[in-house]
């Protein structure tokens, strides 16, 4: 599964976790608290002297130990009492009890990744509460330092409120906006003749080529294509072809302070004039239209296609980063498989790149109203979100345990299990590993890499990772209710456009007729909000 597809499933299939987890869930030792007395509470237990208790969520609760190493880790790095809530990771459930919890007044103490859409309309009915910048700043301070990383200064305009308050706490997929890239076989670019990757569309048309009629598999027939895709979404239909003429299906980009959408540009006419060519001539998977991202990873797994459109992950070593589908599957039937990395051809005025994600994926966390009249539990969960996500020595007791025993730093600065807790049986039992959300949510990868990349192949990563270069659709984390009228028509046209643009079945001297059509489609709409919204930020 693609990591970004992977990502978006976690999310929707924890979204809401927390919060029912917190409002309604029964924590380890059975004993149910409702989270609408959590404010009661804290001040109580303030008052006591008690420690004042968070709730962690969990969804795996064969895999989690209340009593274990990463939870006492927590609670004595921030001086808190920390339950568990088990709670069903089914999304439309989860969302359907906080939906009546919030219609009762019930509202929980804090939630996590409701659509964007949905948490402004929380704000508006004052059941989400304001975030106040100072509080964040103060007790979320590596948090904001790896948001302003990604997002430049004041990184929360993108989520600031139209009365000017800010009202969540955005999670980034920091990956998003640079994952996309070419891969081309390079143990076939060798057995074709073709010494260096592909750099421009001539060459990459002069790949595609060989990798058609040259039988580069070596096995006597002509079986095999130059380049595949999947026509599920605008952005896997060849983007990085639409990118060497500068534009960027699928997404809405700041072309010099103009909205843009790529699908409509006349550099998409230019493009669709290129794969319709290579279409007639062979070149491409003539299956596109109709493949499914599993029928894309057979073909390519299978050697029925040399180059394809992933995530740079897919193409290195497994312990470089993350499957390493692509790398680990193929050398299983070619061992001498390999692939050259490209960030797309250039095109005749030199442009190039591939449609990426806006990294900001989802509202990441909102608390309930009621602690804006408790300020210290506010503060209280800043600060767990902000040590279990960004501070080594934490992030290494929940993920790793105690050093010496169950995990070793070798010489290359790799992270080792040691055994017997290299088993998942014994880090169980032991507590500890990927399954203390708390609220695992923000990742940053550069902060991670030494769990996730052997010493030895940091530069390989690192290589895989500068190739992701392209633009993504800024409008993604803001209130579009034009777009989220029209996109589904919208989508729909541009897809059977393109397939038949590209196919044949339409002529290309139509494209004009096809804009004409967007536009009356609801896309003239769409473009104006955009351009709004565009003129609003860029004030700001």
């Amino acid at each position: 599964m693609d990591k970004r597809k992977k990502t978006i499933t976690l999310l929707l299939g924890a979204a809401l976790l927390a919060t029912t987890a917190t409002a309604c869930g029964n924590d380890n030792d059975g004993n149910a608290e409702a989270s609408s007395g959590a404010s009661t509470a804290s001040a109580s237990a303030s008052a006591s002297g008690e420690k004042m208790k968070l709730m962690v969520w969990n969804f795996d609760a064969d895999k989690t130990n209340l009593d274990g190493y990463a939870m006492n880790a927590i609670r004595d790095k921030l001086g808190v009492d920390i339950g568990f809530y088990n709670s069903t990771n089914d999304a439309a459930a989860i969302k359907e009890k906080l939906l009546l919890q919030i219609a009762s007044g019930d509202i929980p103490d804090w939630w996590k990744e409701v659509p964007f859409a949905d948490a402004d309309k929380f704000a508006d009915q004052g059941a989400a509460a304001e975030i106040p910048i100072d509080m964040l700043q103060q007790n979320a301070p590596k948090y904001m330092a790896w948001m302003e990383k990604n997002l430049g200064a004041d990184p929360m305009r993108f989520v600031r409120h139209e009365d000017g308050k800010i009202y969540n706490l955005p999670v980034l997929w920091t990956l998003a906006s640079s994952s996309e890239i070419i891969g081309y076989r390079q143990d076939w670019l060798k057995k074709v003749g073709i010494a260096k990757t592909p750099d421009t569309v001539e060459e990459m048309e002069a790949a595609l080529t060989k990798f058609r009629n040259d039988d580069p598999d070596g096995n006597g027939k002509k079986d095999t294509y130059g380049m595949t895709a999947s026509a599920t979404t605008i952005q896997t239909i060849f983007s990085s072809v639409f990118g060497a003429y500068g534009v960027y299906p699928g997404a809405t980009v700041d072309e010099n302070g103009k909205a843009v959408r790529g699908e409509i540009e006349p550099g998409a006419k230019e493009a669709l004039t290129t794969l319709n060519k290579w279409f007639k001539a062979d070149l491409i998977d003539p299956e596109f239209f109709v493949n499914k991202d599993s029928n894309v990873d057979d073909k390519v797994i299978s050697s029925k296609v040399g180059t394809v459109q992933r995530s740079w992950w897919e193409f290195i070593q497994p312990e470089a980063f993350y499957e390493g589908k692509y790398y680990a599957q193929l050398r299983k039937n070619v061992p001498e498989a390999d692939w050259a990395l490209s960030s797309g051809p250039k095109g005749p005025s030199g442009s190039f790149g591939i449609t990426q994600g806006n990294p900001m994926l989802g509202t990441g966390i909102q608390f309930g109203k009621q602690l804006e009249k408790d300020p210290e539990k506010m503060a209280a969960y800043l600060k767990m979100f902000d040590a279990t996500s960004f501070d080594l020595d934490l992030y290494t007791k929940i993920h790793y345990g105690e050093k010496g025993k169950t995990f070793e730093i070798k010489s290359d600065g790799t992270y080792a299990y040691i055994p017997p807790y290299d088993t998942d049986e014994a880090r169980t039992k032991f507590g500890i590993g990927n399954y203390y959300h708390a609220p695992a949510s923000f990742n940053d990868y550069d902060f991670q890499a030494p769990f996730m990349t052997r010493g030895d192949l940091m530069p390989v990563k690192e290589a895989a990772a500068s190739k992701g270069i392209g633009k993504y659709d800024f409008m993604t984390p803001l209130a579009k209710p034009a777009y989220d009228e029209f996109q589904d028509a919208l989508t729909q046209l541009t897809i059977k456009s393109f397939i038949d643009f590209i196919t044949g079945r339409r002529p290309i001297s139509e494209f004009d007729k096809y804009v004409a059509d967007w536009k009356k489609a609801g896309g003239d709409k769409v473009l104006a909000e955009a351009q709004a919204t565009l003129d609003q930020l860029n004030k700001k």
